[in-house]
């Protein structure tokens, strides 16, 4: 969608599959049976769910960025954020 120049579809992808994800784990609470699955998450799923966040947040500002000044960097960032959570998750053990 980018590469077309549809900016508005690609950030609509973004968005609505971080909503299907969203979603999907509100079923999941439900289904849950022993309390909350928002209770039962650990430092490492939390830990996740940053850098999730994160890599979201810098794919969309680099689609935003480059709509205004071309071809960004943001595909340098996500990988170090990557390597990055996954040393960090090697180092907890």
């Amino acid at each position: 969608a980018v590469r077309l120049g549809a900016l508005q579809l690609a950030i609509g992808g973004i968005v609505g599959g971080n909503t299907f994800d969203v979603l999907f784990l509100a079923f999941a609470d439900v289904g849950y049976r022993s309390g909350s699955i928002y209770h039962a998450a650990q430092d490492r799923d939390v830990l996740m769910i940053a850098a999730a966040l994160i890599m979201s947040t810098i794919m969309l500002l680099g689609l935003i960025a480059r709509d205004k000044q071309g071809v960004g960097r943001e595909g340098y960032a996500i990988l170090f954020v990557y390597i990055g959570v996954v040393a960090l998750q090697v180092y907890l053990g």
